[in-house]
This record gives structure tokens, C-alpha cells and sequence, in this order.
């Protein structure tokens, strides 16, 4: 093995041990079977697999949800572990069915921004928990007028045109952002498709009042990257997808999935494999 692999290895290998320490301390904080779970017990196992015995091999992120009970509400922490957290900052995103469309989406927003506020190379899951515990009520009784003037004037300005949205993730694992993107897209009739992993891409398309509030609420999200690489407008509607759906496929198949949509263009694009002419 290379001195840079072994390097590479150990960093993995400190922040994994730092990972477990934090999630069996959060599990004693909130000891009863509903409040910490994990979306798959094969990754907690992978880890500690991989911190027994190191490999070349990465195993999956670290991926869970805490439910905190707050006074009435209940909220889903939904929180995925890059690798190379703590050196890395956590992906963190919470659902409150107590909290508007609106609501929820300035908690995300502002929780985020905390994050990366403060957010020291440390681990820092319970730090954002406490400021959800301090905060999540100026966002239940934010002023419910003030939103639907903000809503109202949006409308005016979009719904005019159809338009199709392509855009670049640096990775898209989290499953409850996945399953946010996919529900948010349906209830607005909206179509296309999300490719998780690494990277991540979204193509969702129609009415622009539709797919800007669709975005509006999926980029509150705390992600490492994300961005809207290409905006295609059009006079009226032009679909090329039937329903929105998420896909899983490898770069080559996925290069192929585009192809076959006629969206060669739109792949290279989107990757930034066009040279300005």
C-alpha cells in the first residue's frame, strides 16, 4: 500500500471511530427503540467491520434518524455522515409534520447555515440538536400572512412558462432527502427523475412556479453542493418524462439513460464536458 493509501486509510479510520463514539453517546441520550434508528444495521456493521480490520475498501455512510419529542411536535433529525465526518461537515435534514411547507423549509435553511457557521472540523451533531430544542419555536409561530404575501407575489411574477431544471449535487445518499425529493416533485405534478449517489442529478420540469418551489424548499437542505447547472425554458409544455422517479445507475449506464432521452447535450452540460466556444 502507498504511503498516500495509508494516509487516506488512517483518516478514514479516525473519523469512522469518531462517528460510532458520537452515535453510541447520542443512543444514550435517547435510549428508547424509537427515538435513534438507523436506516440500515448493515452499515453500522460494515464500520465497525472496516475499523477492525482496515482496507483500501470504504464502507457506506453512517445513516440515521433521531425523533425528538418536543413539547407537541414531533421532529425527524434525518442525518447521513459523509465519511470523513467530522472533517467533513454532517448532512442534516428535519421533517415536522406540526410545520407548513414554509415553515419547515426556513428551518432547514437556517439550521443549515448554523452548521456552516460553526462547524469546526469537530463533531457537531449534538451542538445542532440543541439548537433545533432552543429554536423550532420561533419557526411554529412564524407569521403565517407574511408567507402567503410572499407566495401570492411569487405567483405573479411565475407560472407563465414550462421550464426543465438540471441539477449537480456533489452526492445525494441521504435517503430521506431522497424520498423529500421524489414526494415533493409528485405532489406538485412536477416530472423527470433524481440519480442518487455520488454525484447526484435532478432533471424535474414543468410549470416554473412549480419547479421553483419545488427547489426552494430541496435546496434549504444542508448539502455539501448543490446547484442548478442548466435552466431550459419553453412556451409550452414539452415533457419528456411521464412521472418523477429516482434512478439508480453507474456514470456509463446513466450516459446511456440520457442518450436515449436525447439529452446528450444536456449530460455534457451538466458535467461541464463542453468547451466555450
Amino acid at each position: 500500500m502507498s504511503t498516500r493509501a495509508r494516509n487516506v486509510r488512517d483518516d478514514y479510520v479516525s473519523c469512522l471511530t469518531q462517528q460510532l463514539s458520537e452515535f453510541e453517546l447520542l443512543k444514550s441520550m435517547y435510549p428508547n427503540n424509537n427515538e435513534v434508528v438507523l436506516t440500515d444495521n448493515k452499515h453500522l456493521t460494515e464500520i465497525q467491520n472496516f475499523l477492525e480490520n482496515p482496507t483500501e475498501y470504504t464502507p457506506s455512510h453512517l445513516d440515521f434518524t433521531i425523533n425528538l419529542f418536543l413539547r407537541d411536535m414531533k421532529l425527524e433529525v434525518c442525518i447521513n455522515l459523509p465519511s470523513l465526518y467530522p472533517e467533513e461537515e454532517p448532512d442534516i435534514y428535519v421533517r415536522c409534520n406540526q410545520l407548513n411547507r414554509q415553515q419547515e423549509t426556513k428551518l432547514n435553511s437556517d439550521l443549515s447555515n448554523y452548521i456552516k457557521d460553526n462547524h469546526l472540523g469537530e463533531v457537531c451533531l449534538y451542538t445542532a440538536i440543541n439548537w433545533l430544542q432552543e429554536n423550532v419555536d420561533a419557526y411554529v409561530s412564524s407569521n403565517a400572512t407574511d408567507q402567503k404575501i410572499i407566495k401570492e407575489e411569487t405567483t405573479d411574477i411565475l407560472g407563465k412558462k414550462y421550464v426543465r431544471l438540471w441539477i449537480y449535487s456533489h452526492h445525494i445518499y441521504n435517503k430521506k432527502k431522497r424520498e423529500e425529493i421524489v414526494k415533493k416533485a409528485r405532489e406538485l405534478k412536477l416530472s423527470g427523475f433524481c440519480l442518487s449517489g455520488k454525484p447526484g442529478i435532478v432533471c424535474i420540469e414543468g410549470l416554473d412556479s412549480d419547479c421553483y418551489e419545488w427547489w426552494k424548499d430541496i435546496k434549504s437542505m444542508n448539502w455539501k453542493k448543490i446547484t442548478i447547472r442548466k435552466t431550459e425554458v419553453f412556451e409550452t409544455p414539452q415533457p419528456k418524462f411521464q412521472n418523477f422517479e429516482e434512478i439508480q445507475l453507474t456514470m456509463s449506464d446513466f450516459s446511456k439513460y440520457m442518450d436515449q432521452h436525447g439529452f446528450n447535450k444536456a449530460f455534457n452540460e451538466v458535467f461541464g464536458l463542453l468547451n466555450d466556444e
